[in-house]
């Protein structure tokens, strides 16, 4: 299953096998994670199939204390490189969430994230429908990284969007995530990877409208002082 020829569904895709015997992503940052679906012949128990489980810690949403709102932490250790949740939210058009983004900058919220593996068509919008990473705050030095994911879906302009964990993550600690992230390519495949968490449809790199700078308080060492 290591090698991108046969076999299982990464081979099948050209792609190599992302995960290890303990369910941890081994495959660079950039290039995509393709699950087995209800198509195959394999069992739950199957090594590839891991974010289609859902969240397996035991996660919880807490106020912040400096200015950031709502945040969310974990409740035990977190492993190096292991799923911790998906982002979900409702699925519109890239039209639609220009539209949104206009009413969501007036209100200082970001909740678009933009799904440009091969094109930017769709965004999913979290602000009505999600789950509990709807509250993950941002960071500039994060400990989740985003990878894009295939499972019933090979449509690439849907992939699901899946947060690992970057390092070892203690018990008690803030999860973030990077809301301006940009992949380096890591070969051919991984260039058609840059995704953008937005206060507008089209992401970072969409229409060059004016917008209001928001100041980041993400507390890091290398902060860039503003998540946008």
């Amino acid at each position: 299953l290591a090698e991108a020829a046969g076999g299982c569904c990464p081979g099948a895709s050209r792609n190599k096998f992302a995960y290890n015997e303990a369910g941890q992503v081994r495959i660079r940052a950039g290039l995509p994670i393709y699950e087995c679906n209800s198509r195959c012949r394999c069992g739950a128990d199957c090594p590839n199939r891991v974010v289609q489980k859902g969240i397996r810690y035991d996660l919880c949403i807490f106020r912040t204390g400096n200015g950031r709102g709502w945040g969310v932490r974990t409740l035990e250790r977190i492993r190096k490189n292991s799923f911790v949740m998906e982002y979900v939210g409702e699925i519109i058009t890239s039209e639609e969430a220009e539209r949104r983004g206009q009413v969501y900058d007036r209100q200082g919220a970001t909740y678009l994230f933009d799904l440009d593996y091969v094109e930017d068509v769709y965004t999913v919008d979290a602000a009505h429908y999600g789950n509990i990473s709807h509250f993950v705050n941002h960071s500039c030095d994060p400990n989740l990284q985003v990878y894009n994911v295939f499972i019933e879906s090979l449509d690439e302009r849907l992939p699901r969007i899946a947060l690992f964990a970057t390092r070892p993550i203690r018990a008690g600690e803030e999860l973030t995530f990077d809301y301006n992230m940009h992949v380096d390519p890591v070969d051919a495949e991984s260039t058609r990877m840059d995704s953008n968490f937005g206060l507008a449809g089209g992401g970072l790199g969409g229409s060059p409208r004016a917008r209001r700078r928001i100041e980041c308080k993400c507390g890091a060492a290398a902060c860039r002082k503003y998540l946008f």
